[in-house]
């Protein structure tokens, strides 16, 4: 019994550790974090020095379909926080048209941040939108979902002391609180969640809010940023690639962590 227990954990441990490998598709919505560029219709910009976390995470699940639908500054309705109406996340949702198998397409949904960042939309109103798109791609067929929540981006040199943002750090603090309990709860409620309410699905939540606490937390980074400054990018030393965006880096390690998640 003993040996039949322990060759069961193991066959266990390896299903899990070999699952991430089982996708041959990827299907990422989301701004300027996870756009990569204009590549086959979609995308602004790759605002970072070198790959996205999703570029990363595609490589380290031997993924080799990746379609990035992401444009930089979408807000989780359909538009821009420019305010054209057009990019967002379910804009691009609605424009996505199932073609692969539901059981070997992975989406992932990184979103949120530009309704919030200066202070003009309430974060629930994000929350409703994302469980709006989400309903979508269930509808559509998506069963695998990584989700990540937002990080607090007052942490990033956009609100530095210099800049007309300053003033908005203890509010857009509480705002990213209040979309990360409230996207926690849209997913998770045992009652109301989006996985209780559609037990086919499987969701791999990224806590991407923790990690950068802790990542500023425990390094001086230069409170400048790597752009323009042709210096070596020596990842103990710069954390931004521009005011707001992370260097590519820490893309890495934001795909490791994304891959912990699809491994539990």
């Amino acid at each position: 019994m003993k040996y039949s227990s322990l060759l069961f954990s193991a066959l266990f441990f390896f299903s899990i550790n070999t699952s991430a490998q089982n996708f041959k598709n990827i299907v990422a919505f989301g701004d300027s974090f996870t756009d990569n560029g204009y590549i086959n219709g979609h995308g602004f910009n790759r605002d970072t020095n070198g790959l996205v976390w999703v570029e990363y995470f595609a490589e380290m699940i031997n993924c080799r379909l990746v379609d990035n639908r992401a444009w930089g500054g979408a807000r989780t309705d359909d538009g821009h926080y420019l305010g054209f109406d057009w990019s967002g996340f379910n804009w691009q949702v609605d424009k996505y048209e199932m073609r692969t198998s539901s059981e070997e397409t992975l989406f992932t949904v990184w979103i949120g941040v530009n309704d919030y960042w200066d202070n003009k939309d309430d974060p629930s109103n994000s929350v409703r939108n994302i469980k709006t798109g989400l309903n979508k791609l269930i509808e559509k067929g998506g069963k695998h979902f990584v989700i990540f929540n937002n990080f607090d981006l007052t942490l990033s040199l956009g609100y530095g002391p210099e800049t007309k943002y300053h003033s908005l750090i203890p509010v857009v603090q509480e705002l990213t609180k209040k979309f990360n309990s409230e996207l926690a709860i849209m997913l998770f409620d045992k009652k109301t969640g989006l996985l209780q309410l559609h037990p086919e699905i499987k969701l791999y939540f990224v806590d991407i809010y923790t990690f950068m606490n802790d990542l500023v937390a425990k390094n001086q980074f230069n409170e400048k940023p790597w752009k323009g400054t042709y210096k070596f990018p020596e990842p103990k030393e710069y954390l931004w690639y521009d005011e707001w965006h992370p260097m590519t880096s820490y893309h890495k390690q934001i795909a490791e962590l994304a891959l912990k998640e699809l491994k539990k």
